[in-house]
């Protein structure tokens, strides 16, 4: 049987902004086939548009047995987890230990900092939040935070820092603030400037955008203390799963992340978790219109399946 491609528009509860972009709605996609699906969430970072997954789709239903490794990342993935659940239990597959449920952070958007307190009002059963911001600039939007909640903060800064100096003035800046890690600070090419920064930092140093399918073992062992895998940008849960265990074996911390997505792409990073220190699976709790929302509940922060089969 043929795959079939489904466009879905997500709409966002909150505006979606981080330091390179901001919307209010998400396209993805949902490929199956033979009833088993997966989700497609295109990152334009990566040159992800809607016009290649359209296109690699027709030449996947042109050659089904072929994958082409041109496709994108997130076109991959789905593709890939479509095969591994054509196997059966996923978890007996890669040797994953099933939770009943994890603890995720939930992100807080770059907004005006009139908006924070009823936003976290509206979010308050989560147990860890994760901050967006952009450079040195978010100090004023990090206050109004800790302001209003002394949970544990995540700081994701896709790539916002221009440089080493004005990261460790920030650092600074924040010190005594209740601070878990920092994510991906400054640009994946500066690589010297994540060597010099490891040792000095006060806080964990997450790579996100400098990894994607693969990493160097010995170089991210100097420049970070931990990864953010996401399905979407490793091409699927068995590539995930083994950069989780190269980072165990590194001695780095290990993280499932997410794109904005629905509880089906959230279902299949969920597999990983046992594999994890951190998670940070809220995508789908971040858009009004979630079509899968029936295969979790929430409850202090906690996401708990409702099946325990995501194969």
């Amino acid at each position: 049987m043929y795959y079939e491609l489904k466009k879905i528009k997500l709409a966002l509860k909150q505006t979606w902004k981080i330091s390179r972009n901001e919307s209010l709605f998400k396209t993805n996609y949902i490929l199956s086939k033979n009833g088993i699906a997966s989700e497609i969430a295109p990152n334009t970072r990566y040159k992800e548009t809607a016009e290649r997954i359209e296109k690699e789709f027709l030449e996947l239903n042109q050659k089904p047995e072929i994958l082409d490794e041109q496709w994108c990342q997130s076109f991959k993935n789905a593709v890939n987890n479509i095969a591994l659940k054509e196997q059966g239990d996923i978890f007996s597959q890669l040797k994953l230990a099933n939770l009943p449920k994890i603890l995720t952070s939930f992100s807080i958007p770059i907004m005006d900092e009139k908006e924070v307190k009823d936003y976290l009002d509206l979010n308050n059963q989560f147990q860890i939040y994760k901050l967006k911001v952009c450079n040195e600039s978010a100090l004023g939007l990090l206050k109004e935070v800790t302001r209003h909640t002394a949970k544990p903060i995540r700081i994701d800064a896709n790539e916002g820092f221009h440089s080493l100096e004005e990261y460790l003035h920030f650092e600074e800046q924040i010190k005594d603030f209740n601070i878990e890690f920092i994510e991906q600070p400054f640009s994946h090419t500066m690589i010297e400037e994540y060597k010099k920064l490891k040792p000095i930092s006060r806080f964990e140093i997450i790579a996100d955008e400098s990894l994607i399918n693969d990493f160097n073992g010995e170089l991210f062992s100097k420049m970070f203390h931990g990864i953010n895998v996401k399905l979407m940008k490793a091409g699927g849960i068995t590539t995930a799963a083994m950069l989780l265990r190269k980072a165990k074996q590194l001695g780095l911390k290990t993280m499932i992340g997410c794109m904005i997505e629905t509880s089906l792409g959230i279902s299949e990073a969920y597999v990983l978790a046992s594999l994890c220190d951190y998670c940070d699976l809220d995508g789908a709790l971040l858009i009004k219109n979630d079509p899968y929302q029936n295969l979790f509940t929430l409850e202090d922060g906690f996401l708990i399946p409702t099946s325990t089969n995501f194969s």
